[in-house]
């Protein structure tokens, strides 16, 4: 991989990883037209990266981590549970392009469906953690955005707009922590992909602005029109 793929890869990672369009897929399709093979590993060394943008811009977000955090923990146990018996599952689709627009159409189903909901109450409890926990599982496969079915499944169950933000990346930081953590032995930290790391880091720190702002002003389900134009260029391409 020369500098400038990872350079552009780390600039769709630190973007498609907080919009709900997906990371994983778009990172999929970039290597495939790069010639690359998909490799979660390094997906999952640019997650890193996006990982520190979430610690960095929930600083300020400590008193909600510790109100929920026996829902945080709740809400991980889904994901967990498929990340660990099903890794060599997850890895065998990634490796299968022709799946991505299935999975684009499922995200932009879900994100497009949040147009129609009506925010109720800033208050989770332990049924709706576990339940959005459930949506966030399918997130693991390539194409469908984490951000997008953690987002659309705290909205479908009444939470206000940014109670669904701040919950849904509250269960990316352990969810994320975790996968980084199951493939630990895969990660290279070569200095040659540092650039990449802080690219990756940056975008991902204004891509979660953009987020926040999208569903504060009502606008978040204009996603969805993206994933379904990306969904419909593959069908037609791959």
């Amino acid at each position: 991989m020369t500098l400038i793929q990872s350079l552009i890869l780390a600039f769709i990672q630190g973007v498609t990883e907080f919009l709900p369009v997906s990371s994983s897929g778009h990172l999929n399709l970039v290597q495939h037209l790069f010639g690359l093979t998909p490799s979660l590993s390094f997906d999952i060394f640019l997650n890193t990266a996006t990982f520190l943008s979430v610690i960095i811009f929930f600083l300020t977000k400590i008193e909600f981590f510790k109100k929920n955090l026996l829902n945080i923990i709740v809400g991980t146990i889904p994901a967990t549970i498929v990340g660990v018996f099903f890794k060599d599952q997850i890895e065998v689709i990634f490796s299968n392009i022709k799946l991505l627009p299935f999975f684009f159409l499922f995200t932009s189903a879900f994100v497009f469906s949040t147009k129609f909901f009506k925010s109720k109450t800033d208050t989770i409890s332990i049924k709706q953690a576990f339940i959005i926990g459930l949506i966030q599982a399918f997130a693991i496969l390539p194409g469908i955005s984490r951000a997008g079915s953690t987002i659309f499944a705290g909205l479908l169950l009444g939470l206000n707009p940014v109670t669904a933000f701040n919950f849904s990346f509250s269960l990316f930081i352990p969810a994320s922590l975790g996968a980084i953590v199951l493939d630990y032995q895969n990660l290279s930290f070569n200095p040659q992909n540092l650039p990449a790391f802080i690219l990756a880091f940056l975008v991902g720190l204004v891509a979660l602005y953009l987020l926040k702002k999208s569903l504060v002003n009502n606008k978040f389900w204009l996603f969805s029109i993206y994933t379904a134009i990306l969904a419909i260029f593959l069908f037609l391409f791959l």
